[in-house]
């Protein structure tokens, strides 16, 4: 390669980062990468081989490895950040919620789990006697495998999306607030409703 295309080299491996960060960790093909710097297949597989003999990645049996692939393949999670926030409190509807950008997260930190996991910031204040205030942003497991007592993303029918803990009684489970300062009937947010997802972590700002 001449050594004007060095530039282009470092585009490229930014672009095989960017794809695997939307993509769970998975890079782009030859095809793909031919698409995006309108280059035809032979053409961007021979920029591969060349970017590792250079060192600016691998390109082995044709798999491309960069320190971020790795790092998903091993003990990484990507996170969504949705452009919508989660309400703790009155549900709101929520329509045409799209992911802002992704970012990883190391598997530690969401004890483990696999799966599509999405963040949305909080609005309200229902579950500050768990710990969740507003502003605060909740990572949750796109899950409907529920236990009692679970943190849940939950649409109530007829009404939208909210964050509230799963609870069962006799009569069947329940939506349940966690601010000890509101009443009981405030508290309940009824019994019709289906849950998107499973609260696993909470960031907060200091």
């Amino acid at each position: 390669m001449r050594s004007k295309d060095k530039e282009l080299m470092i585009k490229i491996r930014s672009y095989i980062d960017e794809y695997a960060l939307e993509n769970l960790g998975r890079s782009p093909s030859t095809r793909e990468i031919g698409e995006e710097f309108n280059m035809s297949n032979v053409t961007a597989f021979r920029y591969l081989k060349a970017m590792s003999e250079q060192g600016i990645l691998k390109y082995e049996d044709g798999e491309i490895h960069t320190e971020l692939i790795d790092k998903f393949n091993t003990d990484m999670n990507v996170v969504g950040a949705l452009s919508a926030s989660v309400p703790a409190g009155s549900p709101d509807m929520v329509d045409d919620v799209l992911v802002d950008e992704y970012f990883p997260l190391p598997s530690a930190l969401l004890h483990g789990l696999s799966g599509k996991f999405y963040m949305m910031p909080v609005c309200g204040e229902s579950m500050v006697d768990a710990g969740i205030d507003d502003g605060d942003h909740v990572i949750f497991q796109e899950d409907n495998a529920t236990r009692e007592g679970d943190i849940v993303v939950a649409y109530i029918e007829g009404e939208g999306n909210t964050l509230k803990r799963y609870c069962k009684d006799e009569k069947g489970p329940f939506l349940w607030a966690e601010n000890e300062s509101w009443t009981n009937e405030r508290r309940m947010f009824g019994r019709h409703f289906e849950v998107r997802g499973i609260a696993v972590k909470v960031m907060k700002d200091l």
